[in-house]
This record gives C-alpha cells, structure tokens and sequence, in this order.
C-alpha cells in the first residue's frame, strides 16, 4: 500500500499547475522537515540498552486538491508521504518501538458556502516502524463528519469521527474515537497564525492474553505562516510549527504509563488557484489531523 500511495502522490504533483487551470481547482503542495524529541516514563523504562529512539528527524510531502463547480458540493483529494529518519541501530542492538514513517490517501465531500463548509471524510494508510518492529506496521483508515465556519480572517473548524488499524502485532492505536479543533486568523491576509487540539481514546495490544490497554492520546499544536505572491499568480508560503501528541495508558500499579513527542517543523506551501490565507481557507475542507504521527507515537507507551 505504501508504495502505492508514494506512486499516486507523483502523479497528483505532476499535475498540480494543469489542475488549477482546467478544472479551476485549487491545489496545494506542502513540503516540511521535521525533528521530534521524544520522553515520558514509559520511554525506555525497561532494563537493558536505551533501544527507544529519543530524538529524530522526519520528512513530508503533501498535496490536496479540491474541486467545486458552480453549485456548493466540494470534492477534496488528500496524499502524503512521511519518512522518519530514526537510527535502526543503538549500542550495537535494534532500535525498538521507533516511528517510521507513513502513507496517506485522503477524500473529504461537503457542501461549501460562503462562509461555512459541512462534510465528511474517510481516509486510509500505512504507518510504518523501524525494521526490528516490522510486525507492528498497520493499515488504518478514518472517517467522520467535520465542518468550518468563517468570518473575516477567521476560520474555525474541526472533525469527529474514528481511527481503527490492524497490524499482525497490534500495539499502536485502534478502534478509536476522536475529536479535533482548529483556530485560524488572517493577518493582512499575508500572515496566518493557527492553533488546534485534538484528543482520541482507544485501544492498544488487542492481542494481549490479559486483555486489551485503554490509550489516550491529546495532541496541541501552534503554526505561523508568511505567504508570499509568485509568478503565474499563484501563492507560495514559509511556515513554522511545534505539535505536542502525549499518549497516556493505563497501569496495574495505578500510575499511567506515558509518552509525549514535541515535533518542530518547517516547510514550504505552494497554492494554485487561490490567493492569501483567508481565500485558500475558504477554498480548501479543513486539514485532517496528523494520523500517522499519532499512531507511531503509541507503541513506544507499552
């Protein structure tokens, strides 16, 4: 599947600038380096070498691309490709329990107006873990309902919905509900800054003969964004922004087992097809949450 996804999100980049024109799309590319810094108590809590990677970097590709004709119905098509560039081996050992990477493919449909958007959405990927860890990579898929609402330079929108995965050792999150909220405002329509929030409860270790572990996972992010006019008439922006994702499980002792990753990344949005911050918000269904991520941030709380 991943490989896939990886062939399907070339070929929507390929046709990012011909879109926009025929079909008077509008498109994004988004290109981003990332590093997380990973901690918690459950983080290399066990004897033996430190085998839980606790700093790496990653790197995301993305493209979407909504399209609306004349009446209000909206259709949105989502890819992106995520690589983790953690160490595989530490003191001589498998690394264990470390995010890899994943692949995702995106389809949102709703009713846009001026000033409000209601949908869906449904998605499907692959997260994948270091080598050692193999048998954790999982298939997931999402869907829900979500809406956005916008006044001036401000949006607001958010999802509801669920987030299950199989995997053949399943210790990520599955059979999920979750929530998400997000907050945005146009500066001079130029700069944007954004906020969202997030949480989801599931379950983890399905598998476990002493039965399935409760996780709970929250997620808070903060975003800044400087866009800039190019040639054709198109839009490109520079963006920074740290994403916190805490999961928290369960424990017989009393005392919850947890793991936070603090992820700071930068990169680049190119639009076509819509010009400032207010307008693409307007044109575009609200950006889903960060699955993958979340998802390899779970085994590491087992």
């Amino acid at each position: 599947m991943r490989n896939s996804l990886i062939s399907a999100l070339l070929c929507v980049l390929g046709a990012l600038p011909a879109a926009a024109q025929d079909w008077q799309a509008a498109t994004e590319l988004d290109l981003s380096l990332a590093r997380n810094g990973r901690n918690g108590n459950a983080l290399n809590s066990s004897s033996g070498p430190l085998e839980e990677i606790e700093d790496y970097s990653m790197a995301r590709i993305a493209a979407r691309m909504a399209l609306q004709g004349s009446s209000p119905f909206r259709l949105q098509l989502g890819l992106l490709h995520d690589e983790g560039n953690a160490e595989t081996i530490v003191d001589g050992g498998d690394s264990d329990d470390t995010y890899d990477g994943s692949s995702q493919l995106s389809l949102q449909l709703g009713l846009a107006g001026e000033r409000h958007y209601f949908g869906g959405f449904a998605a499907a990927g692959e997260v994948a873990f270091n080598p050692d860890d193999s048998d954790q990579d999982a298939d997931y898929g999402a869907y829900g309902l979500e809406a956005a609402w916008h006044t001036g330079g401000l949006t607001l929108s958010g999802q509801i919905g669920r987030l299950d995965s199989e995997a053949e050792d399943p210790e990520t999150l599955s059979d999920a509900g979750f929530v998400a909220l997000n907050a945005g405002y146009a500066l001079q329509d130029q700069t944007w800054i954004s906020g969202r929030a997030a949480h989801a409860s599931g379950n983890q270790d399905t598998d476990s003969g002493s039965g399935r572990d409760r996780v709970d996972l929250l997620a808070l992010g903060l975003e800044i964004e400087r866009g800039f006019p190019i040639a054709g008439g198109h839009q490109a922006s520079l963006y920074g922004a740290a994403d916190w994702v805490e999961v928290r499980e369960g424990s017989s002792s009393g005392s919850p087992d947890e793991v936070s990753d603090l992820v700071i990344s930068f990169g680049l949005r190119i639009t076509f097809g819509a010009q400032g911050a207010a307008e693409r918000n307007r044109r575009f269904a609200p950006r889903l949450p960060e699955f993958g991520r979340w998802l390899g941030a779970v085994p590491a709380v087992d």
